[in-house]
């Protein structure tokens, strides 16, 4: 897909005017952390969003393109244009709420498949142009594009890469798990692992970036190496090594390095664990100090039923500055599915922050097919963010989405649509606080 800047970009009073009254001035109160100067204001031009994250996209692209064996795009292709257009009305919760007017949006999308006898191949790709009676448009508004590469040559052998962006001036255009940001931003994401009998390893990576001037854009990246010195089918003693890096205005802002060994094991049909023990060693470039903490990773995986549960459950932790991880509960069914996750990250989420930031999000997740061709979903998100630095307050971002759709035809469907958010901040940072829902009418043509 093209870049966004070839979008149409609407000047500061028509953006002011499109995002209703989120307030747009600068906070009264500076960030604590440090590089912010009101003398020497951050000015980032308009292209700096595309430069600066095109290259996660397209280092995930390459991998998969270069380490693939010969095989790995054999089998049948599909691709799939398509297009949703959309009406919808935002509302302003509270006193004094008043309607912001109807909104057209269309969003033209192509997708490609490619699976094959032992590799999957996923591209989709979508753009987003909105038009109301406030601004003149069609008017670029959004871009959102996903790879997924897989491809398994043993059952001990195996490699994965996968990459996605997401760019929005639109608060309520993404799903992404991220503060509210009132002015384009850009978030792309990347990554990779390769997985053998004796060895395995993986990167992965993070950036969001900021159009507005005075904002922060962060960077953060992870890898992990593992070597199985002794190996059986149920049982393997590891001898690991993990990074973090997080970048803030391309400025190093905290990296850590954990050396550990343990051993993973598969207790029986539907039910591993594993445990690592060691030591890391962190720099804290903000403070000029270098710490020694003890890493611990701690892992499980249980199928439905293998611990008389009645869902599937999978966590993994570790624990070296900071404890980060996942833990996530699911139940598929045959026409549903629910789903919960929480997890906890040490990155750059940049914007006001002008620190590494730690943050927590519990996101859910409920779908059902019912009679009739109509399906039923509804998904939701908790998130708070704070300065990793600082103990003060959480910035409080939660967001829920809630569709009704029927398939018509095989090639057209249509739906209601409902989406809420709502985000409570510092009070020095008045531009945090924001409220809205939006109800919605789509309709999707292309293959279903």
């Amino acid at each position: 897909m093209e870049g966004v800047t070839t979008g149409a970009h609407p000047s500061h009073d028509q953006d002011e005017r499109w995002v209703g009254t989120a307030r747009h001035d600068t906070p009264a109160g500076r960030p604590r952390g440090r590089r912010y100067s009101t003398q020497d204001p951050i000015v980032k031009p308009e292209s700096r969003i595309w430069r600066s994250t095109h290259v996660v996209v397209t280092a995930a692209v390459a991998c998969a393109m270069c380490a693939s064996p010969r095989d790995a795009f054999a089998g049948m292709t599909s691709i799939g244009p398509g297009v949703e257009l959309e009406v919808r009305q935002d509302q302003l919760p509270g006193e004094g709420s008043q309607s912001e007017g109807w909104i057209a949006r269309v969003s033209p999308r192509l997708s490609l498949g490619r699976i094959g006898p032992r590799s999957t191949l996923e591209l989709t790709g979508i753009r987003s142009y909105d038009s109301n009676e406030r601004l003149s448009g069609p008017t670029w508004v959004g871009d959102e594009a996903a790879l997924r590469f897989l491809v398994t040559s043993s059952p001990y052998a195996s490699l994965s890469t996968f990459a996605g962006y997401v760019s929005s001036r639109d608060p309520l255009g993404t799903k992404a798990l991220a503060p509210v940001s009132f002015h384009e931003s850009a978030i792309a994401t990347g990554g990779g692992r390769l997985e053998r009998w004796r060895l395995e390893g993986g990167y992965q990576v993070r950036s969001h970036t900021y159009e507005t001037p005075g904002q922060f854009d962060g960077l953060s990246q992870t890898w992990d190496a593992a070597l199985f010195p002794y190996r059986r089918p149920d049982m393997a003693l590891v001898v690991s090594g993990r990074g973090r890096d997080v970048r803030v205005e391309n400025e190093r802002a905290l990296s850590t390095v954990d050396l550990t060994a343990g051993m993973r094991r598969t207790h029986f049909a539907g039910l591993s664990s594993e445990f690592e023990l060691g030591a890391a060693s962190t720099r804290d470039p903000i403070r000029g100090t270098n710490s020694w903490d003890l890493a611990v990773v701690a892992g499980l995986t249980a199928d439905r039923g293998a611990l008389h549960l009645p869902v599937d459950l999978r966590f993994h932790f570790v624990r070296d500055v900071a404890t980060t991880g996942f833990a996530e509960v699911s139940l598929p069914g045959r026409r549903s599915r629910l789903a919960a996750r929480w997890e906890q990250t040490l990155g750059a989420e940049g914007g006001y922050f002008a620190d590494p930031t730690m943050s927590k999000y519990l996101t859910f997740e409920a779908r059902d097919t019912l009679r009739g061709g109509y399906a039923v979903s509804l998904e939701g998100s908790l998130g708070q963010t704070r300065s990793y630095f600082d103990d003060g307050p959480w910035l409080k971002t939660n967001r829920l989405w809630a569709s009704l759709s029927r398939g018509l035809l095989p090639w057209l469907s249509m739906g209601i649509d409902y989406s809420f958010v709502n985000q409570d901040g510092d009070s020095s940072v008045p531009s945090w606080v924001f409220q809205r829902n939006r109800l919605g009418l789509r309709l999707t043509l292309g293959a279903q």
